[in-house]
């Protein structure tokens, strides 16, 4: 089985900044705050935030397995 690798979190950070999409616009559409937001880009601790990361795929055009295609639900 090829293994693809995920995303890192610039490589997301710069897809927003591309399509001008903001952590507190992705936090307001998923009734978040924008540190939840940040915490599930940046895996910060164990937070893996699959709830979550659907809302950011769209904001930014991908599909969720796009930039998280190792991590299954």
């Amino acid at each position: 089985m090829i293994k693809v690798k995920s995303w890192t979190p610039r490589e997301i950070r710069a897809m927003m900044v591309l399509k001008g999409v903001t952590l507190k616009n992705i936090a307001e559409e998923a009734n978040v705050t924008a540190s939840a937001i940040h915490q599930v880009i940046y895996s910060v601790g164990r937070v893996k935030g699959y709830r979550l990361r659907p809302y950011i795929a769209k904001a930014i055009g991908k599909k969720t397995e796009e930039i998280w295609p190792n991590d299954s639900m």
